[in-house]
C-alpha cells in the first residue's frame, strides 16, 4: 500500500481492519491449538503454534505502521476511545464501527487465548503426574504404561 495513494485517516481506518481481521486469525489459531491440545493431536500443536507465531510478527508490524499513522493524525498518545473523544463527527462516524469490531474481536481473541491456556496447563499437569509415575505418551497422543496405579488413582481423560 503506497502512502502516496492514500490520505492518513483512510489508511488508518483499513490498519485497524487489518488488525481485525490479523486478531480473528489469531483467535483461530489459538482455537486450533487449544483442539489440538483436548485431543491430544501433539504434531498438529507444532503447525498451530508456528501459524500463530507468524500471525502475531503481522500484528507487530501492523501495530508499528498504526502508531505511525495515529502520530500523524495528532493523536500519538491516545488511546483509542480518547480518539472518538477528540475526533470531528465525521471521523467518530468512520472510526466507531471500526474500532467496536477490533474491541469485539479482541475481547473473543482473549476469551480463546483463556481457554487454550486453560488446557496447555491441565495436560502439562497431567504429563508431569504422569512421568513422576514413569509413564509418558508417543508421538500419537497415547499414554504409554509405567508405574500407573490402577482404580482410583488413573488420571481421567475428562476434564471440567
Amino acid at each position: 500500500m503506497s502512502q502516496t495513494t492514500l490520505d492518513p485517516f483512510r489508511e488508518y481506518i483499513m490498519i485497524i481492519q487489518d488488525l481485525t481481521a490479523v486478531a480473528n486469525s489469531i483467535t483461530h489459531a489459538e482455537d486450533a491449538k487449544t483442539a489440538a491440545v483436548s485431543n491430544r493431536q501433539h504434531g498438529m500443536l507444532d503447525s498451530c503454534i508456528q501459524e500463530e507465531q507468524a500471525l502475531l510478527l503481522k500484528l507487530r508490524g501492523l501495530e508499528q505502521h498504526r502508531i505511525k499513522l495515529q502520530k500523524e493524525l495528532g493523536w500519538d498518545t491516545l488511546t483509542l476511545h480518547q480518539i472518538l473523544d477528540v475526533a470531528s463527527p465525521l471521523q467518530v462516524q468512520a472510526l466507531d464501527p471500526v474500532f467496536q469490531k477490533l474491541d469485539q474481536q479482541l475481547r473473543r481473541l482473549q476469551t480463546a487465548r483463556e481457554a487454550s491456556e486453560q488446557i496447555l496447563n491441565v495436560r502439562l499437569h497431567e504429563l508431569k503426574v504422569f512421568s513422576e509415575m514413569g509413564a509418558s505418551y508417543d508421538n500419537g497422543g497415547n499414554a504409554t504404561p509405567g508405574n500407573i496405579p490402577q482404580g482410583n488413582g488413573m488420571i481421567r481423560n475428562t476434564y471440567v
